[in-house]
């Protein structure tokens, strides 16, 4: 990616765009671009905690794993964001590693001129704070789900927020209020997503599609409507989605 376009691409992002301009090209003159695949790692849990991340383009998601190897899904990303920043604050090893779902593009700071950079501006201080609030609660509330919500239903939740990242409107057996997602999910995906067994999302995507409301084309999801899905979803769900324009918890 041209200087310019990065440059452009990280003042989307509501933190980069409140620092002031001097703070700013130090920062720039510290980042590294960097391409990933789908299925890449960008962070791994255990490693030192040396940068921030700045997502420009794609969407990745955030995974805690245990010793015995099992994987959940806490977060997905959209452009703009940043990740990273919270164990820079503490001086902790990752806890988690991020995995990119697309194509992504990211920015990678030293984690020094970041913190400086921060200290600069109340303004980018109070816009992460906000941010890193919010995600807590996400974190909070799927700890909950997890202990306490069945399969289907955290499956029903995961595939709104996995709409809301990639949802597009389709026709659905003539009627007008379909939705497909653009990313291909297998079940052994949505079940590591979960931290649960593969047969539990087959027997939850049986019942689901016998009832009419959901089906498979070329390997990508599409449902009748979202309401189908609100409707097996935890009413006080919050989603896994966000981006630094757009909060949906705060927009309520």
């Amino acid at each position: 990616m041209h200087a310019k376009d990065f440059r452009e691409a990280l003042l989307q992002n509501a933190i980069f765009a409140a620092l002031p301009a001097g703070h700013f090209e130090t920062l720039l003159r510290s980042s590294k671009v960097i391409d990933y695949a789908p299925g890449d790692k960008i962070l791994h849990e255990g490693e030192a905690s040396e940068h921030l991340f700045a997502l420009i383009a794609g969407v990745v998601g955030v995974f805690y794993s245990s010793a015995s190897g099992e994987n959940v899904l806490v977060k997905i990303f959209g452009a703009p964001s940043v990740f990273g920043e919270m164990e820079l604050v503490f001086k902790q090893p990752r806890q988690e590693y991020v995995e990119a779902f697309e194509s992504a593009t990211v920015v990678r700071f030293l984690a020094a001129p970041f913190m400086e950079a921060m200290q600069s501006s109340k303004e980018a201080c109070y816009i992460a704070f906000t941010d890193v609030s919010a995600r807590l609660c996400i974190a909070a509330y799927h700890e909950r789900a997890l202990a306490f919500l069945d399969a289907s239903t955290r499956l029903a939740g995961l595939l709104l927020s996995f709409a809301e990242a990639y949802g597009e409107a389709c026709d659905f057996a003539g009627e007008k209020d379909g939705v497909r997602l653009k990313i291909k999910l297998t079940n052994d995906m949505l079940a590591r997503c979960l931290a649960c067994n593969t047969r539990s999302i087959e027997r939850a995507m049986k019942d689901w599609r016998n009832e009419g409301w959901i089906k498979k084309e070329r390997g990508f999801l599409a449902f009748k409507t979202l309401g189908a899905l609100e409707e097996r979803a935890d009413p006080e769900r919050l989603a896994l989605f966000s981006t630094l324009e757009r909060n949906p918890h705060a927009e309520k």
